[in-house]
């Protein structure tokens, strides 16, 4: 038994993760089964098929005879549906392809099948017609759409009323979990001069994020950001993702691993963009399967939009507060030294041992600390962050709040004796819980002049 259906309304069987039979015939009526790993979605009478192989008989096929068959499936009640399907053309270029292309780079990124999960073209298909094969009769139904545009008002209305850059990481993933039931995500923002990702906030996860990062270009994550295209996996066994986007990183005690579902079923990276700059990129894993696929790509591209927009409008320099005067402050006089170590090659900071942070959060939380141990200073603004050469911060999108929040964040994780707050608009206050001492070790790298051993007293 079979029933007509609209395409529209299996959006979320299109690019569900599971591979698809097409069956073509050849001019001499010889039937073929191909399996391929994508049909996408083009609109409410076209779909696209993924051609990564050099299947000459596929090509053959469609050349000879435009008609083929293709068997979607619906993972949430496993309903199949069959397309009946006319071939139009073959395309190398356009929005299309690089938005199958960069789902399946991602694919091949986590799991190493560059070769398999290659895009060599993609099939354009006019549908003919969509049918229901079976419903099986223990399946439950899919849950009831909820009000996308009325939920999507209330995220940016939320978003708008933050002040802060930190306020906006926080009510953007608040929102996310309030208003769609997206309970795990995290966001990452950009370093341009490392190429790398770094987590500045988290939710749903037993574990914090912050600190942790992915090298553009490698998995989901990373796929996402050097495509500048929305990456979803609609149907996946088990959440691979992770193992896969921070393999590259140093290792060892200095990562920070970033957390992840074992049973997600579905995830999605969405390319946070402002103009031709990428910010950043929003995470998402859910233990359902679909959640993110079909028309629900639309929305998630509206959210990093509205994200992005208010990540940058908080990150912008603003006129820092005056304050009050800085004067030396009291040194700690009790309790074990912390023992902070700053690493000259890679800017690394440990504390007792523990690695707190990296990169240019590891520099400007070395240069307070410097000077703290100099002059007793604790109080510091953005603006002299910003010019001072020493931090080497990139002119422009110098990304200085969200390093800043990583920094705080991490401190506050760690809790060992050491804490950066904000004490007024653009200034941060340093305060120590007990002595320090501060250890260099340096280098003879390119990055930086070697210096000799020094320890100090704080």
């Amino acid at each position: 038994m079979t029933e007509v259906v609209e395409l529209e309304s299996i959006r979320d069987c299109l690019q569900a993760g599971l591979p698809s039979p097409l069956a073509t015939c050849s001019a001499d009526g010889t039937p073929n089964i191909s399996h391929i790993s994508l049909v996408q979605y083009l609109d409410r009478e076209r779909v696209a098929t993924s051609r990564q192989f050099f299947n000459r008989a596929l090509a053959n096929d469609l050349d000879a005879s435009p008609f083929a068959q293709a068997l979607v499936v619906r993972p949430v009640t496993a309903e199949q549906f069959r397309l009946e399907l006319r071939y139009l053309h073959t395309t190398t270029d356009g929005e299309a392809f690089e938005a199958m292309r960069a789902n399946l780079e991602a694919i091949a990124s986590q799991t190493g099948m560059g070769s398999v999960f290659r895009l060599r073209g993609l099939d354009v298909h006019r549908v003919v017609r969509c049918t229901r094969l079976h419903l099986p009769a223990r399946a439950s139904q899919p849950a009831a759409t909820p009000d996308a545009l009325g939920a999507l008002e209330q995220f940016v209305r939320r978003l708008e009323s933050s002040v802060t850059y930190e306020e906006a990481t926080q009510v953007a993933l608040e929102a996310l979990d309030d208003l769609f039931g997206f309970r795990h995500s995290i966001l990452l923002a950009l370093d341009p001069p490392t190429a790398r990702l770094f987590a500045i906030a988290s939710s749903g996860y037993e574990h914090s994020a912050v600190g942790a990062e992915v090298a553009v270009g490698t998995g989901l994550i990373g796929t996402a950001a050097s495509r500048r295209r929305l990456v979803v996996q609609a149907n996946m066994a088990r959440s691979r993702v992770m193992a896969a986007a921070v393999t590259d990183g140093a290792g060892g005690e200095r990562e920070i691993p970033l957390p992840g579902l074992v049973e997600a079923r579905s995830v999605a990276a969405v390319p946070l963009i402002v103009g031709q700059d990428v910010l950043g990129v929003l995470y998402l894993e859910s233990e359902a399967p679909s959640a993110f696929g079909g028309a629900t790509e639309g929305l998630l591209r509206i959210i990093g939009t509205h994200t992005a927009a208010a990540l940058a409008a908080r990150g912008t320099p603003i006129a820092d507060d005056p304050g009050r005067p800085t004067t030396r402050a009291p040194q700690p006089s009790e309790g074990q030294p912390i023992e902070i170590v700053y690493y000259q090659a890679d800017d690394t900071v440990l504390c007792d041992s523990a690695y707190v942070v990296k990169g240019a959060p590891g520099r400007i939380l070395w240069s307070m600390l410097k000077a703290h141990a100099d002059s007793g200073r604790t109080q510091f603004s953005n603006r002299e962050l910003r010019l001072d050469e020493s931090l080497g911060l990139p002119v422009g999108n110098d990304n200085l709040e969200a390093r800043l929040l990583v920094l705080r964040r991490r401190l506050s994780d760690l809790d060992h004796g050491i804490a950066l707050e904000r004490v007024g608009r653009g200034r941060l206050e340093l305060k120590l819980g007990r002595p320090a001492t501060l250890a260099v070790v340096p280098t003879s790298g390119p990055m930086r002049s070697a210096h000799e051993p020094e320890v100090r007293n704080s």
